[in-house]
């Protein structure tokens, strides 16, 4: 699935809750997209943050600024994610979580959120 050219920001969330809190996530197409997994492994975030054709969404603060990482994006993010990650064998608290969504169709998108 080819990453979508989309200006701008994933339009919402079901109650205003961010992603990561399981709460089901609208695309700009609006295509539902529901959590399948929490606190994905650190080799599922790289290898998707590697392919230029996964969808992966970046929600900062908390998730409540979402938006696209395009391909062109996602080495530094890697570097960053990589460093701070909270998720299964990983040491610290981090400021990084990967999450797994699908959509009706069998689509999958990783969602990675970031707080302070």
């Amino acid at each position: 699935m080819p990453v979508p050219l989309l200006a701008g920001h994933c339009v919402g969330m079901i109650e205003r809750l961010s992603p990561g809190s399981g709460g089901p996530l609208v695309d700009p197409d609006d295509v539902v997209w529901s959590m399948t997994k929490r606190h994905v492994d650190l080799r599922v975030v790289r290898r998707a943050l590697r392919s230029d054709s996964a969808l992966v969404l970046l929600g900062e603060g908390g998730g409540f600024d979402l938006h696209w990482v395009m391909p062109d994006q996602r080495l530094a993010l890697w570097e960053r994610v990589r460093r701070d990650y909270h998720g299964p064998d990983c040491v610290g608290d981090g400021t990084h979580a990967g999450y797994q969504f699908m959509n009706q169709d069998g689509a999958r998108m990783l969602y990675l959120e970031r707080w302070c």
